[in-house]
């Protein structure tokens, strides 16, 4: 386990390919894979480390290995955990640095992974700007495993060494065979598992164990697998993307990769062109001993100054941000990391750094949710001290038009006024203002059915069933206060995610709306109202063919359908927006698209075209701007309320100020 300086330079190989892609670099799309370097190295490291030790002591010290990890990883993360909670502190607006402070909590424990991974299966939290601590998942996995591999370690080395290979061959496999069917049920689970990982550090640390029979291996046949190693680490790195479903099978190039290039070094002889030899180049080696620092550094540099600017920056200022990540590197390198790992290795000094690290966190984080909290509540009192005007009066006619109070917002963003102040809901907690169903009245994630919930005036003998995905639970508070008011039972079919293209898929979707359309006839409903997503730029008219059938399907046993119009929604995330400085109308206006706008016309014709009812709810979010019968602009602030919570999702405050509307609009799709 001496010093090897090719793996010195497979460190820099892997944390340039990470960097590169996240910077965007266009043949990088898959530089994600330099994490799954990042985990066979360790392996490898670790077990190796630990097995010289039992060699040469005949035992393996437990706290001499924790304390030797708290020297290693805690110094440098410690300081950019606090010095990114300080900068998210001063540049983001409160509501995007109490999620960082948030963040960093989790991170200080390593438990980033597990945090993330929850995050990652909700479906509201998606759109959602990534986390300046999103890249801690990855140390989380390491120190999750590591917190059990020395102990198994030491007890299997107590008996026969022979038992290692074992024991490691049952768990990565296990490992990989969970990896490949969770990336398939969820992919945003296994992406963080540690479990789903594991099998990436077991090859390692098999590696580690298999060492000394290696050492063996001929210089030629060390010259290939090297080569061979290197190559199918570029090839995952340049042929993955974000659609690569990962990690399952396809972990196995890179990690495979990486193992053949460890391997290589090990060889009896290196030859003049074997790969440790290019790993062992000076400037990669100068790379390599300070990866650590670098991969911590370049992700919240990255994250922060994009948020910061409002928009997504260019490859070259990205590219200029990793300079400036690698200067950092450098400098907590040279002052921070190497002084405290090369620093005498007494048990309460060592002892003192997780304490002191998170204590360090602690501190910065109480301070600066503190300051965040002050900020949340002037907003929050000022919205509930708001009383807007009534949106729409209950005696007025139903009409197609845009309403009053949307022409007058969309006039206000021609004139570039500012956002008017204050607004409700607020916007310190806008995603709180959203409807939630009673347990157990909406499948969650991974169910395919739920209980058969009458909500509303549930005793009523009229009932109305709701079909449909998370636009139909954004109209959930509406559809309630008519049902309430004018005695109608709602029975809700609903499940967030499974927009109407996923309704014919033999997945989880496609399994709960054959539930849906077995269950939902038995009540032969009055009045069915099927509610979609399907404004979406990137999905337009593949929500024709469903939504048509359902309706039709419905139509057979219910006196009534209607197809509810869909929303455009809004290309920045409302919450920045609102929050930005000298923010005004027009840049928290969207405007929707021709493919939004055609494929609402589809819907709507072939609505029509079936005899089904079609409630158009377009003019109730856009309008058009002066001198054009085209176009449509889509406020986000109307009446002085924020109509959407997130890009797609309206806000409950303006669904319950539409309840007029929306029972005119009914009421006379029901009469038609």
């Amino acid at each position: 386990m001496a010093h090897r300086d090719d793996i010195q330079g497979l460190r820099a190989v892997a944390v340039l390919l990470v960097v590169f892609g996240h910077a965007g670099v266009p043949f990088l799309s898959g530089g994600y894979v330099g994490v799954d370097t990042f985990f066979v190295l360790s392996g490898f490291l670790i077990t190796g480390i630990l097995l010289a030790e039992f060699a040469e002591r005949g035992s393996i010290s437990l706290p001499s290995f924790y304390l030797r990890r708290a020297r290693r990883i805690l110094p440098a993360a410690g300081l950019t955990l606090v010095v990114t909670d300080i900068a998210a502190h001063h540049l983001l607006n409160f509501v995007r640095a109490r999620a960082a402070v948030n963040d960093s909590i989790w991170s200080a424990l390593f438990a980033a992974n597990v945090h993330f991974a929850r995050q990652g299966s909700d479906y509201f939290a998606q759109g959602q700007p990534p986390s300046p601590f999103l890249h801690f998942w990855s140390l989380s996995v390491e120190e999750q495993f590591y917190f059990v591999w020395p102990s198994l370690l030491a007890a299997l080395l107590a008996f026969r060494f022979h038992r290692l290979l074992i024991v490691l061959a049952g768990v990565g496999g296990a490992s990989l065979v969970w990896a490949i069917h969770v990336t398939a049920a969820s992919p945003a689970t296994a992406y963080y598992s540690t479990f789903a990982r594991a099998w990436e550090l077991a090859l390692g640390a098999a590696l580690a164990v298999a060492a000394p029979h290696v050492r063996g291996l001929p210089a030629r046949a060390g010259l290939a697998f090297g080569w061979l190693g290197l190559f199918a680490i570029g090839y995952a790195a340049c042929s993955y993307s974000e659609r690569t479903p990962f990690p399952g099978s396809a972990a196995l190039l890179p990690a495979l990769g990486a193992a053949c290039v460890i391997g290589a070094g090990l060889a009896a002889r290196q030859t003049a062109f074997g790969i440790g030899r290019v790993l062992a180049l000076a400037p990669l080696r100068y790379v390599g001993d300070r990866s650590y620092a670098f991969y911590l550094w370049h992700w919240p540099v990255l994250i922060l100054a994009t948020q910061y600017a409002g928009h997504e920056l260019s490859l070259g200022t990205k590219l200029g941000l990793l300079v400036f990540a690698f200067l950092l590197s450098v400098v907590s390198y040279r002052f921070v990391e190497n002084p405290i790992r090369r620093m005498k290795p007494t048990l309460r000094a060592s002892g003192l750094l997780w304490p002191a690290t998170a204590t360090a966190v602690a501190v910065a984080a109480l301070f600066i949710l503190d300051s965040t909290d002050r900020a949340a509540a002037r907003l929050d009192a000022a919205a509930a001290a708001l009383q807007p005007a009534q949106l729409v009066r209950a005696s007025a006619p139903a009409k197609t038009r845009s309403l009053d109070a949307v022409v007058a917002a969309v006039r206000q963003a021609d004139r570039g006024a500012p956002l008017p102040s204050p607004v409700t809901p607020s916007p310190g907690n806008l995603r709180g203002d959203f409807y939630t169903f009673p347990a157990g009245c909406s499948p969650g994630e991974g169910k395919t059915s739920s209980k058969i919930c009458r909500l509303a005036d549930a005793r009523s003998s009229k009932t109305i069933v709701v079909i449909g995905d998370s636009h139909a639970q954004m109209w959930m508070p509406t559809i309630l206060r008519m049902g309430k008011r004018d005695g109608w039972a709602v029975v809700p079919f609903v499940k967030p995610r499974c927009i109407p293209r996923s309704w014919s898929s033999k997945g989880e979707c496609g399994r709960w709306y054959g539930w849906a359309t077995r269950r939902a006839p038995v009540l032969r409903p009055d009045v069915t109202l099927v509610i979609g997503s399907w404004m979406a730029v990137w999905e337009p008219p593949r929500a024709i063919g469903p939504v048509g059938a359902l309706s039709s399907a419905m139509k057979r046993v219910s006196a009534s359908v209607i197809v509810v119009g869909d929303v455009p929604g809004q290309k920045r995330d409302p919450t920045d927006c609102l929050l930005a400085p000298h923010a005004t109308m027009a840049g928290c206006t969207s405007e929707a698209t021709r493919v939004q706008l055609s494929t609402n016309r589809a819907i709507a014709a072939n609505a029509r075209k079936h005899g089904i009812g079609f409630l158009d709810t377009l003019g109730w979010f856009c309008a058009h701007p002066r001198g054009s019968s085209t176009r449509y602009l889509c406020p986000l602030v109307v009446n002085r309320t924020v109509t959407c919570v997130d890009r797609g999702h309206i806000s409950r405050t303006y669904g319950l100020q539409l309840v007029p509307e929306f029972r005119l609009g009914f009421r006379r799709e029901l009469f038609r």
